[in-house]
């Protein structure tokens, strides 16, 4: 493109003297051509006029035998002479000031963007928030993260939540922060949640997500104190960091009940008390017996011998319970 920019064209005249002596070099009258350009009639025709001359001239009278004879023989003649050899020197084009200035202006803007856009990832590293470098330290960092792989790209993830940190403590310090860096902050560290959760880790890699946790709480708490109207995006974050560093701890463990020494119990069930009632007979009455009468020697005749009546037999059954 730079080389088309110190090119010399044809000018607008050249090129329709050009075009109408073509023209007229293939038979066409000159009147007829002159009307085919109206506009450029009035310098046009001198020209032609000229061109058909010599056209003319050079076309009524050939060269005689004798002229073509002279003619090669000094030719040859010179030809056999020796000459100092004299350097040509072809004159460099003119060019338009206007064409070298915008070339000039040309390089000169690209190798200022080049400047500008090496000065910027190199002087990245620092810059925070609000620094007209601060595009270009994002920009490598996606950079990075999107040419890692496996372990590589979580160490990347917490290194970035790190500088994060460490930008939000220099804005505290200077009591520039806002709310849109905490929130970003707090996106940050839920990404860094959704990790731990998917993925198990080592414990350095845990001891260095909880020690950023650490620092960023304790940058947050410096926000609050500092910036009291900030107070609740940075309780949001705060609790959102809670939350990661509490993801690191191991879950509980569910207590599994473990089977000890079987005892077989033989439970013997209540004896069944069954009431057994032991009846005695009842007992064969007894009667009393009367002693017989006496017998007299010598019956009285007066005496009547009374008979007592026997005694009423009384029958007491006796029943003992059972125990």
């Amino acid at each position: 493109m730079i080389t088309r920019l110190f090119e010399r064209k044809a000018s607008y005249q050249a090129e329709v003297l050009a075009e109408a002596q073509a023209l007229v070099d293939d038979g066409l009258e000159l009147d007829f051509v002159l009307d085919l350009f109206p506009d450029d009639a009035e310098w046009l025709t001198p020209l032609l006029d000229t061109t058909s001359g010599i056209t003319a001239a050079l076309d009524g009278e050939s060269a005689s035998y004798y002229f073509e004879a002279s003619l090669k023989s000094k030719f040859l003649g010179a030809t056999r002479e020796t000459k100092p050899v004299v350097p040509v020197v072809i004159p460099a084009p003119a060019f338009s000031p206007l064409r070298t200035a915008v070339a000039t202006m040309s390089v000169a803007s690209v190798a200022a963007a080049v400047g500008v856009l090496s000065l910027g990832f190199i002087t990245a590293g620092d810059s925070v928030p609000g620094d007209w470098n601060y595009t270009f330290k994002l920009a490598n960092e996606r950079f990075e993260y999107s040419m890692s792989r496996g372990d590589h790209r979580i160490d990347l993830q917490v290194q970035q939540v790190q500088a994060r940190v460490v930008e939000l403590n220099k804005l505290s310090e200077r009591g520039d922060v806002s709310q849109a860096q905490l929130e970003r902050i707090q996106r940050e560290f839920e990404d860094l949640r959704q990790v731990i959760r998917n993925q198990e880790l080592d414990s350095m890699r845990k001891a260095q997500i909880d020690s950023v946790g650490r620092s960023a709480v304790a940058v947050i708490n410096d926000v609050t104190t500092r910036q009291p109207d900030l107070a609740p995006p940075a309780e949001a974050a705060a609790a959102t960091i809670g939350d990661t560093v509490t993801a690191l701890a191991p879950p509980p463990a569910t207590p599994t009940a473990t089977p000890s020494a079987t005892e077989t119990a033989t439970s013997t069930p209540p004896a069944t008390q069954t009431p057994t009632s032991t009846a005695i007979p009842p007992a064969t009455p007894t009667g009393t017996p009367t002693p017989p009468p006496t017998a007299s020697a010598t019956p009285d005749p007066s005496a009547t011998s009374t008979e007592q009546p026997a005694q009423a037999e009384t029958t007491t059954p006796s029943v003992t319970p059972a125990p």
